[in-house]
């Protein structure tokens, strides 16, 4: 991170306190929605800072704190503060206190990037050039935090006119961000289907239906129909993660349960893949003689980052770390992410960029989602922070 720019200065001056919320944060997860702590900690360590203006409770759990400059004009910046249910294996002395819980998907890392650049806005008065809502959100891990938050009233009194959010990338390299134009995540949508049968003797298979055979011939018809019934060219992918069925080995099932996500950006084959699941599976089912049962959700919508925000976020980035860390990723992730509701539902133009978090030297270099993820607090946290405060600024004067 360059140190030619005042805010890369302040960031780095910030890093032993970043580097003490993310740990304490890190050692004290909280999964969806129950991030009471979490958010207390958040409240705590703002008011720390002077900051007056803070609303909790927001959504449940979520925390808005504003910090009013000068001007009128206002935009947010958003972190997630949730975990996974997850036993983290990484041996830091800072590992999760909270058995069977983690923060494997960086949001300690958001959220103590996001009090860093608190610290680095509300220290500039009267010199910040508008308003700053900072948004501080619960359940992102599958329980739409956003989505609670905006019929909370998030995004009222006053009205952001875009909201910036970062997400750890490991893929990337620390102090670096990634940007993409367009689709930045996809629209995820939950199964959950069950074949019923009729329970037999396994010696006897022909007095009964085998639900565990059906249901297997279920799966590949859906994956052959994903195959080879819809365009090739269309960004798609039909996830079963869990399957359970049968009490003995002697004995037919007479029920399976599938659960699962379909995950698409274009309507047309998101369509079509439901469609097939809902009618055309069921009458397969029922000519290998079983029954579906087929529950459809509605899941996260895609993510579309708008490109005059993503413009300032741009800008922002070179300015602040350099023309080099600002790196292009033209493909967007399958992943889905709750953020994408700011947009669909609140009407606010948005950007998401990936804060990388990659360090090979470090040891650095394990996804999200998984046991092992850490990141280097003394190169990440600054770099997320600086960009996040930048980007205020340059959305604040653009």
């Amino acid at each position: 991170m360059s140190d030619r720019h005042w805010i890369a200065q302040r960031a780095r001056e910030l890093t032993e306190d970043l580097t003490r919320w993310r740990r304490h944060l890190h050692m004290h997860p909280e999964p969806s929605m129950q991030e009471h702590q979490t958010a207390a900690y958040v409240v705590e360590q703002l008011r720390a800072m002077g900051v007056q203006e803070i609303h909790e409770g927001v959504g449940e759990t979520g925390v808005v704190a504003i910090l009013r400059g000068s001007g009128e004009r206002c935009v947010g910046l958003r972190a997630d503060m949730d975990a996974l249910e997850l036993t983290e294996q990484t041996g830091a002395e800072y590992a999760s206190c909270n058995e069977g819980l983690m923060h494997a998907c960086g949001h300690d890392a958001h959220t103590a990037c996001l009090l860093g650049a608190a610290a680095i806005l509300h220290g500039m008065g009267e010199g910040l050039p508008g308003i700053v809502k900072l948004i501080f959100q619960p359940g992102e891990e599958g329980s739409a935090g956003a989505l609670r938050m905006i019929e909370d009233g998030c995004l009222l009194d006053p009205t952001p006119e875009a909201i910036f959010a970062q997400h750890v990338q490991p893929e990337l390299p620390q102090g670096t961000i990634g940007l993409t134009r367009g689709f930045v995540t996809a629209q995820s949508d939950s199964l959950r289907l069950a074949i019923i049968g009729e329970a037999a003797h396994a010696a006897r298979p022909h007095q009964g239906t085998d639900a565990i055979s059906i249901a297997a011939q279920a799966i590949v018809m859906t994956q052959q129909f994903v195959a080879r019934c819809t365009d090739p060219l269309h960004r798609k992918v039909v996830t079963f993660g869990t399957i359970h069925g049968g009490t003995r080995r002697n004995i037919l099932a007479d029920r399976v349960e599938l659960v699962g996500t379909v995950r698409t950006y274009e309507s047309e084959t998101r369509e079509a893949i439901i469609d097939f699941i809902g009618n055309r599976l069921r009458t397969l089912v029922a000519e290998l003689g079983g029954r579906l049962e087929a529950e459809i959700t509605d899941g996260y919508p895609a993510l579309q980052n708008d490109d005059g925000v993503l413009n300032c976020v741009w800008d922002a980035t070179r300015e602040v770390l350099g023309e080099e860390c600002a790196v292009e990723m033209p493909y967007p992730s399958m992943g889905a992410e709750d953020f994408a509701f700011f947009p669909v539902v609140g009407r606010v133009p948005v950007a998401m960029t990936r804060l990388g978090t990659r360090d090979e030297q470090s040891g650095f270099v394990n996804a999200v989602h998984t046991t092992h993820f850490d990141l280097n607090d003394a190169v990440v946290l600054p770099t997320g922070a600086a960009v996040y405060a930048n980007s205020a600024l340059r959305l604040l004067q653009r």
